[in-house]
């Protein structure tokens, strides 16, 4: 009984998430492991249900985020080929993060992130003078530290790949949308290398998780199509400001 309470409870904190995180391209490992904590899971047992359920959440959300405009991801568009391409930098961040997880301080670690995560906010809410002609470098770059905060601590991709691909030229609702499709990849990956590692997964939490970002998708995709594009840049800054300072907060 207590674990079919703890599964309700985690099912409707990853609807929640996941509503934030595909609508705004950031959050979702941010607020779900320290309340999968809260709830008695360990960090080991945290982590991998995070990134399937990421997985899941950026594969379906992908989908009905295409259907309803707010992206073409059809063959040869640039979101299609940006994706792929953060995808692909993505998933050699993501393995080199999950290795580099068991050997790191966490202290460390999420000091990092949190900088990392502030300086992205602080830059998407300055201005658009700031904003650089788009470039495949500068997509790597961020693509590989994106992933590896992934791989550290099933979250980090997001706020980075949104606010790093708006910086680099993206529309908003298209940095959102590549941002989901590239991180159901880097989420898919770093949850095999678990696997392949040999380390105990609870597949009830992955099922329930899953299921939870799953009923989001098409609900965060209508989210998108109504929201206006300043607006959404501004939501997107503000978030990662205050995702960002708190990760600082808890790790100082």
């Amino acid at each position: 009984m207590e674990e079919m309470i703890q599964l309700g409870v985690l099912l409707l904190i990853s609807f929640g998430s996941g509503m934030i995180d595909l609508s705004l391209g950031m959050g979702f490992g941010f607020t779900v492991t320290p309340l999968m904590l809260l709830l008695g899971f360990t960090p080991m047992e945290a982590v991998p249900p995070v990134l399937f359920s990421s997985f899941v959440g950026g594969a379906s959300s992908s989908f009905f985020n295409h259907r309803m405009h707010n992206v073409d991801f059809s063959w040869n568009t640039r979101a299609s080929r940006v994706s792929l391409f953060t995808a692909a930098f993505g998933i050699i961040g993501s393995i080199v993060g999950v290795q580099m997880s068991f050997n790191l301080p966490q202290r460390i670690v999420g000091l990092y992130i949190g900088l990392i995560v502030i300086a992205s906010g602080a830059l998407v809410l300055a201005s658009r003078g700031l904003i650089s002609d788009f470039s495949w470098l500068k997509m790597s770059i961020i693509s590989l530290i994106g992933s590896i905060n992934k791989g550290l601590t099933g979250s980090g991709f997001g706020p980075v790949i949104t606010t790093g691909a708006m910086l680099a030229g993206i529309d908003e609702k298209e940095s959102v949308s590549i941002q989901s499709l590239s991180e159901a990849s880097v989420s898919l990956v770093g949850f095999l290398t678990y696997i392949f590692m040999r380390e105990a997964i609870n597949y009830s939490a992955v099922v329930v998780m899953s299921l939870g970002v799953f009923i989001a998708s098409p609900i965060a995709a209508r989210v998108i199509h109504r929201l206006e594009g300043n607006m959404m840049r501004n939501m997107v800054g503000v978030l990662a400001l205050i995702i960002g300072t708190t990760t600082l907060w808890k790790y100082w």
